[in-house]
């Protein structure tokens, strides 16, 4: 597990303002990141954590949500739900690397109008969390738009009449039946299909990108700067779905209290929820 990094000002579980989620990806916690944790609603982890650690996250008020690539699945991660799927509920028989998947690892994407992709796939899920003791789901990467080109192409030819969004908010209807907490990727892309049915919904990197902070106000580069796309693209999903809450997640590698400062400051500003975290999500900071 890796070392945790831990900002110069820093506060105890009972002192810290209770509320928000926080993403970790190593397991198990250690003992000053468990007390870190607890501070949060909910807590985003990759994989399951001991389910001693689950029940004491529990015991303190902490929710548990449980990672799923939203769009497609590692072949050589399949489950048996995933291998009893026909071949029909599937976009691409030869698993496909790249684009927003992994450069080396081959997967293979769902087809969002296949009926077992709807409620076959929401009772697989909530079925998982049951038996791990998690309370809810992260679904990464959602829309159209991080589907592989070449998966997206099949299903267009597939459903010329159906949009993929469409059809994915029929899944999410039944995941909202038996899922307690879900939690989105950039859902807002496509808010009127997605932030329906979910609790939370996350950015990624409108505050710093590759490391380094956007620029706040460039006219001569607005899609590049942060108080732009806070109000063009987040602003009005929240206006219209505003039993959403919103998160920011944004990565630095050797974040100074100096950056951990202005991130929450401006995630604050916009009425939403930090998140500051290392590429890898494998280290605790604390912000106050």
């Amino acid at each position: 597990m890796s070392i945790a990094l831990f900002a110069s000002v820093s506060l105890s579980a009972a002192e810290a303002r209770r509320g928000g989620i926080a993403f970790h990806y190593a397991r198990p916690l250690s003992a000053r990141e468990l007390d870190w944790y607890s501070r949060f609603e909910v807590l985003v982890t990759h994989d399951r954590l001991p389910r001693e650690q689950v029940d004491e996250l529990h015991r303190r008020g902490t929710k548990l949500v449980l990672y799923e690539w939203a769009v497609a699945y590692y072949a050589r991660l399949a489950t048996p739900w995933h291998r009893r799927l026909r071949p029909t509920a599937l976009l691409n028989v030869t698993p496909l690397q790249g684009h927003l998947g992994s450069p080396n690892a081959g997967a293979r994407y769902y087809d969002p109008a296949a009926p077992e992709n709807h409620r076959d796939r929401a009772q697989a899920i909530a079925a998982r969390l049951r038996a791990f003791g998690y309370d809810g789901v992260f679904l990464d990467t959602t829309t159209s738009e991080s589907v592989h080109p070449i998966a997206l192409a099949e299903y267009r030819r597939r459903h010329p009449d159906l949009d993929y969004d469409v059809a994915f908010a029929r899944f999410l209807a039944a995941l909202r039946e038996s899922v307690g907490i879900i939690v989105t990727n950039q859902g807002y892309r496509r808010a009127e299909h997605i932030l329906p049915y979910v609790d939370w919904d996350v950015s990624e990197s409108l505050i710093t990108l590759h490391g380094a902070f956007r620029p706040w106000n460039d006219p001569q580069d607005p899609w590049n700067s942060t108080e732009f796309l806070m109000r063009s693209l987040i602003a009005p999903a929240r206006e219209k779905f505003p039993h959403v809450r919103f998160a920011h997640i944004n990565y630095l590698r050797n974040p100074s209290p100096e950056d951990i400062a202005r991130i929450v400051a401006i995630c604050r500003m916009f009425d939403a929820e930090p998140v500051i975290t290392t590429p890898a999500l494998d280290t605790a900071i604390e912000f106050p």
